[in-house]
């Protein structure tokens, strides 16, 4: 049998010369920089990156069009692209969300072709031109994109997405821009209440992580609170001298938990959100040397006796003392539901809800499953 060996083509080609041409630069590179130099490279690095990833839009186009995606076992054009990405489908999706809606040879893809915009203001752009009022004229619609990629060289990617929203003052008066703009960030934050999600999970290892996507109004918000507490200063007079800036933010955010004015806070099962935790009397005093843990009735995480005496001096926290004054359980049956403090006794007694197969925290109804006192 005589092996046929294709013809390299013209494509497969140039591709194998590029690898070439950074094979060459990396040891350049590796030998040393001038600052100079750095900056020359980062420069021309940068806009080569551009436009190789122009031709990846390009790429995407064909892929996308030609369903090569079912073919190779894909679940999409974007998980497809994403094995070429690390393995990230969200970066294979934003390719192909430029790919889509960046129009072939618009003056934004030849823009982005040249070096002189990256995916993500060709995107801004594209996004800008689409949400141009609808009795805009194409004339007036290139007068925007040509303004919009002017502006791309000095503006940042969110300087330039508030630009795009008031592009139509080029040619509109104040009053009309204003009112484009106003109907522009409604809809937008309607959109972004609609994806607010939240979600956390213990790692087994005395930590939870978790991921949070909230509207920008409110993300600048909690990171003004956070950059407070995590301030360098406030630190070093906290004794904690700590260098990394996420570990500070994330260190004031659980400050922040513990600081939460419960009493301002919405009902949470009949009761104002109160956080109990069951611990002997004389554990919490600190009488004894080998004191135990304290544990957090709503969902049963455990504390060092020191953490919990130092939550309940700080922190909006009942404990749940034992050997100590009780609270009354029984307050007669004026109360057909239960009261507050029968149900933080409920909540320490169960774990939790009572129910089968429930794993609801007791506060999550004002009464469990409908019971009464009468259904204890």
């Amino acid at each position: 049998m005589v092996a046929v060996l294709n013809e390299p083509t013209p494509l497969g080609a140039e591709l194998a010369a590029l690898q070439g041409v950074i094979d060459r630069l990396d040891p350049l590179v590796r030998a040393g920089l001038t600052p100079a130099d750095a900056q020359q490279l980062s420069a021309a690095v940068g806009r080569v990156k551009n436009r190789l990833d122009a031709l990846t839009v390009r790429a995407a186009r064909v892929i996308h069009d030609s369903r090569l995606a079912r073919r190779h076992g894909a679940t999409s054009t974007g998980d497809l692209l994403g094995r070429d990405l690390g393995n990230d489908r969200s970066a294979g999706n934003r390719l192909l969300g430029v790919a889509r809606d960046v129009p072939e040879e618009s003056l934004t893809d030849q823009a982005l072709s040249s070096g002189d915009l990256t995916l993500n203001q060709a995107r801004i752009i594209t996004d800008g031109l689409n949400n141009l009022p609808t009795n805009t004229t194409p004339e007036q619609r290139a007068l925007a994109e040509q303004a919009l990629i002017a502006d791309a060289r000095r503006f940042t990617p969110k300087d330039l997405r508030a630009r795009a929203d008031r592009i139509a003052d080029q040619w509109a008066d104040k009053t009309t821009v204003d009112r484009h703009e106003s109907d522009l960030l409604q809809e937008r934050e309607q959109h972004a209440w609609e994806q607010t999600r939240l979600s956390m999970w213990a790692n087994g290892d005395g930590t939870t992580s978790g991921r949070f996507t909230i509207p920008d109004a409110q993300a600048a918000m909690l990171k003004t609170v956070l950059d407070a507490y995590a301030s360098p200063r406030r630190a070093s007079m906290l004794g904690r001298e700590i260098d990394d800036y996420t570990t500070r933010v994330g260190q004031g955010f659980c400050e922040l938990i513990e600081r939460v004015p419960t009493d301002r806070l919405p009902n949470h099962g009949g009761n104002n959100l109160l956080v109990t935790v069951n611990m002997n009397l004389a554990d919490l005093e600190g009488r004894i040397e080998d004191a135990a843990p304290g544990t957090i009735t709503t969902d049963g995480t455990r504390l060092s006796p020191g953490q919990t005496r130092r939550l309940a001096c700080d922190a909006k926290l009942l404990p749940q003392v034992f050997g100590g004054e009780s609270v009354p359980l029984d307050l007669g049956r004026e109360e057909r539901l239960f009261t507050r403090y029968q149900r933080f006794a409920i909540a320490n007694r169960d774990g939790g809800c009572a129910a089968p197969d429930c794993d609801r925290p007791p506060g999550m109804e004002p009464s469990h499953h409908g019971h009464s006192r009468d259904g204890v």
